[in-house]
């Protein structure tokens, strides 16, 4: 049975924590330098295109809106299914509490183990292990703040070569550690995504940013925080009309109002009007490269991640955009 459902959805800025050599070995290298060499990628490649518990007619849909995996909650059923083929085994269980769907969905072959719980619209956590090597990998999206990703290379301890990232979409996590999520998940959310990759979905938004960053409208973080601090004001007329300037701006605005968040001054009334215009911005229906840029188009930590990939004329044009934003200078 399908019920309405709002899911609000905040993000906030972070940084990388941890840094990775340039020739950090990856799984499959890891696989290859143990005697075993890693699963058949044809083999692999070929599953993305499996429908198994993942289809139109499926128990649960699972889409991208604003950078971040979520649970349709107009398209699911209540119920379980398992399917098992071309050596794997994948099961999945929806319930709901209120009319919000929870999923719980396990895979299994001879190469990998992942599992995923999505709980009430709330927060989506992913795990998955390399049966050969051990490393792990862990995917936790909250319903506010950033997405954590963390890779442990080795199962007993910590390495230097493990990896720690965050950031509030997980066009953020691929941009910090895209062999890591290929290696650990991206064949699997393409499938839950029915075919979109977000790697792809990544790249492609990213070519838009650099071939744009000249022309890409300035949304100044000046503006913006006035428009903040009015929502403080004494006149309810003055606090609907920041309310209508913000939300006039739409997805551009996103950053900054996360970013608001985290201040300390802000009243009960600012916080319930910053979190409804940010839950209202997102798209209704799926990402693209276009609308992805929009909302990351003043997201300076995209902008930073990007800029270790950009020739010089490209790191020129994005910082020259920045700065114009109102936003610290890129570096490199």
């Amino acid at each position: 049975m399908r019920y309405p459902y709002l899911i609000a959805l905040a993000m906030m800025m972070a940084m990388p924590t941890v840094s990775t050599p340039a020739d950090e070995p990856t799984a499959d290298q890891r696989l290859k330098a143990a005697g075993r060499p890693p699963q058949c990628s044809k083999k692999r490649a070929a599953r993305r295109q499996v429908a198994g518990v993942f289809s139109e007619s499926g128990l649960a849909r699972f889409r991208l809106r604003s950078g971040r995996l979520v649970v349709d909650p107009m398209r699911y059923r209540k119920g379980s299914q398992e399917h098992s083929a071309d050596g794997f085994h994948e099961s999945i269980t929806v319930s709901s509490s209120s009319g919000v769907p929870s999923v719980y969905y396990r895979y299994a072959d001879d190469y990998q183990r992942v599992q995923l719980v999505a709980e009430h619209g709330k927060s989506l956590r992913m795990e998955s292990t390399i049966i050969a090597t051990g490393e792990q990998a862990v995917l936790d999206q909250r319903a506010t703040g950033a997405i954590e990703w963390n890779v442990r290379r080795n199962p007993n301890g910590e390495s230097e070569l493990d990896r720690r990232v965050s950031g509030p979409t997980l066009l953020h996590i691929v941009g910090q550690d895209e062999p890591g999520f290929q290696i650990h998940l991206d064949m699997l959310i393409s499938r839950m995504l029915l075919g979109r990759s977000v790697i792809e979905l990544a790249h492609r938004t990213e070519t838009f940013l650099q071939q744009n960053a000249s022309r890409l409208a300035i949304v100044s973080a000046a503006e913006v925080n006035a428009l903040i601090d009015q929502l403080q004001a004494g006149k309810s007329s003055q606090r609907r009309a920041a309310t209508t300037a913000l939300a006039g701006i739409g997805t551009s605005a996103i950053p900054y109002l996360c970013t608001a968040l985290e201040r300390g001054d802000l009243d009960v009334e600012q916080r319930a009007r910053i979190r409804m215009l940010i839950s209202r911005c997102p798209r209704i229906d799926e990402d693209t490269p276009s609308s992805l840029a929009c909302l990351l188009s003043t997201d300076r930590q995209h902008w930073q991640i990007m800029a270790k990939k950009m020739n010089r004329d490209q790191w020129i044009a994005a910082n020259d955009h920045v700065r114009r934003c109102g936003l610290d200078a890129l570096t490199r």
